[in-house]
């Protein structure tokens, strides 16, 4: 699928579309800000930027990550994008305590391709 870019995703140079085309060359590639922030260079806010612009266009599914503080570094849950941040109180799926505050998650953002894309 190609991708018109348009006044969408501004900073996009050439360069930085031809290394997005190689993170979305098939279906099924997992993508995450901060991947594409390393590989291409650019910004975290950047990368979200990207990532928004993909899902509008139905080219990806996001998922955004929630991360317990009881164990950082593996997702405890996940919810769809864009339907905002978990009612609280919400129970963890590692340690399946109930957590009563944001302070004690971490969220990060997960898109999976649908088709391969192009960004042109």
């Amino acid at each position: 699928m190609r991708l018109v870019i348009g006044h969408r995703l501004a900073f996009m140079t050439e360069i930085l579309k031809r290394g997005m085309n190689a993170l979305l060359r098939a279906p099924g590639e997992e993508i995450m800000p901060h991947v594409i922030a390393i590989k291409l260079g650019i910004s975290r806010a950047e990368s979200l930027a990207i990532i928004a612009v993909l899902e509008a266009e139905e080219l990806v599914e996001s998922k955004l990550l929630i991360y317990h503080e009881c164990e950082l570094g593996v997702p405890a849950g996940a919810i769809p994008f864009g339907k905002g941040f978990p009612q609280l109180p919400w129970t963890c799926g590692l340690c399946e305590r109930s957590v009563d505050t944001y302070d004690e998650l971490r969220f990060d953002v997960q898109a999976r391709t649908l088709v391969a894309v192009e960004m042109v």
